[in-house]
């Protein structure tokens, strides 16, 4: 189990890394694609979430049975079923519903329409072994809050619960109401909105109104997907006595519903394909968009799709390469804030550095949280850059080594 574990976390870190070639291998749009992002959460996501079956995974310690440890801040060691992998999703679970449900409670009788929004988005996985729970309906009532209260992070995430790869426009019960004009309209700077509206053309093969989205995307000088707000949205309502276990914990799985969600990357490299930047106006509009995610990006997921853009619309070999030299260093940097032993992801010091670095993140941004560990390390970016290399290459080398 253990050393599973260790190459999921390997591989959430490279998947940034591998952006460039997920652009060039990935399946139809007719196949929803979710990408694994490295996010500042050390735990793997596939254990904690969703985690929608009954806790019975947990089994008392015993000579000779087929079980695991895990090391639990506050509770000491847990054996699992080894051959369960949602094992240690389903234990958490049980441990933390309690705190769970009041949070979410929380977040739906809030007075902060975004706090609201946010618990409303998360219903439907965080609401899972409630009595309550009632997906579509959340979905309805995210909606109505999104057109009435016309506030762009709501319209995101009212949206993001709507569409479905492939889907000409966001479908079922009251998400017709969300029309994407009227985003554009309350965020017309942000180029997300509009990204999303040429997605929207493309996939109904109307090409003057692809471009025309594209466009206004080009022009536009901020970059906000709101793909990461639901934690720093939900914060706040988390009650005051939980645990730094149960904080910690659904930290986690609140980030994994957000990794979850679709990011426009798709739309934007449709547009600026290789052919199509023999057009001069569309060269000219991808390599702005490009400057634009690569100076905005408030995520590594994001400057690594911005990078890969500039890669493709012919940004020098140097740029490109100092900019994967940052996101390796911020990832070895994140790493290291967080903690880097998967096999002890829960325990006491996993716990308070995961806690530490979220209470930062709000204020920073992920970039430029890393970029503030790098320099207090001390070491240049090649250094770290180096490090992380060394360090993903030993747990490649480890998992090749444990498979059958």
């Amino acid at each position: 189990m253990h050393r599973r574990w260790k190459w999921i976390s390997a591989l959430l870190a490279a998947a940034v890394l591998g952006f460039g070639w997920w652009l060039r291998e990935r399946p139809s749009p007719a196949t929803p694609v979710v990408i694994a992002a490295a996010t500042s959460a050390p735990a793997p996501f596939s254990s904690l979430w969703p985690a929608s079956v009954p806790n019975r995974a947990v089994k008392a310690a015993g000579k000779g049975d087929n079980s695991d440890e895990i090391e639990v801040c506050g509770v000491g060691r847990v054996k699992l079923d080894r051959d369960d992998a949602a094992a240690t999703g389903k234990y958490l679970d049980a441990l933390t519903k309690n705190s769970r449900l009041r949070w979410l409670a929380t977040l739906r009788n809030s007075d902060d329409y975004r706090a609201r929004a946010s618990g409303l988005y998360v219903e439907g996985f965080l609401d899972r072994d409630s009595p309550q729970k009632d997906a579509d309906a959340a979905r309805e009532e995210l909606v109505q809050l999104a057109v009435a209260t016309k506030d762009p992070a709501i319209f995101a995430l009212a949206y993001s619960k709507c569409i479905k790869s492939g889907e000409a426009s966001a479908s079922g019960g009251a998400c017709p109401q969300l029309v994407l004009d009227e985003w554009t309209r309350a965020d017309g700077d942000n180029a997300v909105p509009w990204l999303q509206l040429a997605a929207k053309a493309h996939r109904e093969g109307d090409g003057t109104a692809e471009a025309a989205a594209m466009a206004h995307a080009a022009q536009a000088h901020e970059y906000q997907p709101y793909t990461w707000s639901v934690f720093s949205f939900a914060q706040a309502a988390m009650p005051t006595d939980l645990t730094p276990t149960d904080r910690w914990i659904l930290t986690t799985q609140v980030i994994g519903v957000e990794a979850a969600m679709l990011a426009p990357y798709q739309p934007l490299f449709q547009y600026c394909s290789r052919d199509a930047q023999s057009d001069v106006a569309v060269l000219r509009q991808c390599s702005a968009l490009a400057e634009l995610m690569v100076g905005e990006a408030a995520t590594l997921l994001d400057l690594s799709a911005g990078k890969s853009l500039g890669a493709r619309v012919g940004w020098p070999a140097e740029r490109v390469d100092g900019l994967t030299q940052e996101m390796k260093a911020s990832m070895w940097a994140i790493n290291e804030m967080t903690g880097m032993d998967p096999e002890k992801q829960w325990s006491c010091d996993s716990v308070a550095r995961g806690n530490a670095y979220m209470s930062q993140l709000a204020d920073l941004g992920e970039r430029g949280l890393a970029r503030q560990a790098i320099e207090d390390s001390g070491e240049t970016v090649a250094e770290l850059s180096r490090k992380y290399d060394e360090w993903l290459a030993a747990a490649g080398r480890e998992a090749a080594t444990a498979r059958p």
